[in-house]
């Protein structure tokens, strides 16, 4: 007999005979104490001899099980087809809301993929709930959409897409899925500010009468010149003593020089007369531009930016058709220029993320079909394209190096069980 047997045989004598001194101290039988009471006190303490059989029975083990299918009418049914977990539905589509609908946008002939960890007991029974690992959707309408789980340095493990971004939900969205500004946030020319009523033509410029001619000034006055005087030759002689003046008796020393010749009169130039200029246009006029205008055709859906109470929805001066949608946190969206509201909406209505809330038009102030978009913040505008709860986490640097490393494995492997299950079928073909 083994060890373990002695000793529980002993442990159950003990007990037993406790059991027996209780009664008889009692002047009773007790008929409630059945034996499986015993073994279970025996095997708390002791232990049981199939213990190590048990442990291995239900030890847990985890698989990553791949999947890869065409849809055919739904992509729910196809997903369900394959044998994949209900589970893994919901968190794909709880990971590309805003991206994709699939139950809309997902049609026959589309393909997917999906590879996902699973825990088995021992025996093969799954527990635990499935945990998705790489999604890929084929479609015809948004092309190809890949998932990847990631953890990146001192993050958390979740999906991101395959471009690095985080999947999921920001908290605020852009209300077009097609974004195309026309006009930012910020000081801008008024599109609307033109000139004033024509005056007419302006009045010929009065003729400036040609200015008379100067009278040209009087020639310079000829001064008589002096008498000739006989040259001089004076100073001391060679010999020392004075020399006499004397004329020479020669005719040139009598000749008068002659007169200058008069310098060509030059007519003074007219005075130049200047055109008359035209004023220079006005600068135009600047203001302030408080959203973001998103080009779109008459007709576009526009979605709620996040959840929130429609606190106004009707006309509205230079919007046109508005809405304003408050959200939590002291937030707010506003929205302009509408054709139509969607059906429902209305002061009070209570809208999700996403939810279809009107329709982009051309009302109110405004030069061509577009919705102007505001984001208020405690009050105050902020440029939507820069608020932060409108943008989704990004992978940078190492951490982007390795993400890619990392699909370019999952594509690699994907590619070596696709060439093997060929194989296989072949052989059994």
């Amino acid at each position: 007999m083994k060890r373990t047997s002695h000793t529980a045989a002993l442990a159950a004598l003990l007990f037993f005979s406790s059991v027996v001194a209780a009664v008889a101290a009692d002047d009773c039988v007790d008929h409630d104490m059945p034996f499986e009471t015993a073994r279970t006190s025996e095997e708390r303490l002791l232990g049981s001899d199939d213990e190590a059989a048990r442990f291995l029975a239900n030890q847990p083990f985890s698989r990553e099980i791949a999947a890869t299918a065409v849809v055919n009418d739904a992509f729910a049914p196809s997903l369900a087809a394959a044998r994949v977990p209900a589970t893994l539905l919901l968190e794909a589509r709880q990971a590309l809301a805003g991206a994709i609908d699939l139950e809309r946008e997902v049609g026959a002939g589309d393909r997917f993929h999906v590879r996902y960890r699973q825990t088995f007991t021992a025996e093969g029974v799954p527990i635990g709930t499935a945990q998705l690992l790489w999604f890929e959707l084929r479609t015809k309408v948004r092309g190809t959409i890949a998932l990847h789980r990631f953890r990146p340095n001192g993050g958390v493990e979740r999906l991101w897409l395959a471009n690095g971004e985080a999947v999921g939900t920001a908290p605020l969205r852009l209300p077009l899925d097609v974004i195309n500004v026309s006009s930012g946030f910020g000081m801008r020319p008024d599109p609307l500010d033109k000139p004033g009523p024509a005056m007419g033509p302006l009045a010929d410029p009065a003729p400036v009468a040609a200015a008379a001619a100067p009278e040209p000034p009087p020639p310079p006055k000829e001064e008589p010149l002096p008498p000739p005087r006989r040259p001089t030759l004076g100073g001391l002689s060679a010999f020392g003593g004075a020399r006499d003046v004397f004329d020479s008796g020669r005719p040139e020393f009598h000749r008068r020089r002659p007169d200058p010749e008069p310098a060509p009169e030059v007519a003074p130039e007219p005075p130049k007369v200047e055109a008359a200029l035209p004023p220079p246009p006005p600068k135009p006029r600047l203001f302030m531009h408080d959203g973001l205008d998103l080009v779109a055709v008459t007709g576009t859906e526009i979605y709620a930016a996040a959840d929130g109470i429609v606190t106004g929805a009707g006309p509205n001066g230079r919007y046109g058709n508005w809405m304003q949608i408050d959200h939590p946190g002291k937030l707010t969206t506003v929205y302009g220029h509408l054709s139509a509201f969607a059906p429902g909406i209305e002061a009070g209505t209570r809208v999700s993320q996403g939810e279809l809330v009107g329709f982009v038009g051309n009302t109110g102030r405004s030069t061509g079909a577009h919705l102007h978009f505001e984001i208020v913040v405690n009050g105050r505008t902020v440029n939507p394209l820069t608020f932060p709860g409108i943008k989704r986490a990004q992978l940078t640097g190492a951490d982007l190096d390795r993400f890619k490393k990392q699909v370019k494995r999952s594509l690699e492997e994907r590619d070596r069980e696709a060439k093997v299950e060929a194989a296989i079928l072949g052989m059994l073909n």
